[in-house]
């Protein structure tokens, strides 16, 4: 997918205008259009500033996909705050949590499908 379709699936995906999201990253409006119908293509900076503001990398916007690369424009507000919330924990800590989640994710799966 070329990079005016990915501008406009994700700022469609958030829900937002053209307008609000240039207010909200700080470049012309005019110029953003022409992102978007693929008549230019935006400066690093910009894309720096497209990819922080839809929390995907640089690689995903240039269609350069990572095996490693992790798509988190389609992740809901809490799965994204659980990744944020595991990004800052240490080994320990980390080796903790997973503890905890594989003793939910089991009970949940042993729950009768009626009560899920």
């Amino acid at each position: 997918m070329n990079l005016s379709l990915k501008l406009k699936n994700l700022r469609k995906n958030e829900n937002i205008t053209q307008e609000e999201l240039t207010k909200r990253i700080g470049i012309n409006l005019s110029t953003y259009k022409q992102y978007e119908t693929n008549r230019t293509e935006p400066d690093i900076e910009t894309l720096k500033k497209i990819a922080d503001y839809f929390d995907v990398s640089l690689d995903y916007l240039c269609d350069r996909p990572r095996p490693s690369f992790i798509d988190k424009s389609t992740w809901s507000d809490n799965k994204k705050e659980l990744l944020n919330m595991i990004e800052n924990l240490n080994d320990y800590e980390c080796e903790r949590v997973k503890g905890i989640v594989i003793a939910c994710t089991q009970a949940i799966n042993e729950m009768p499908k009626r009560i899920k």
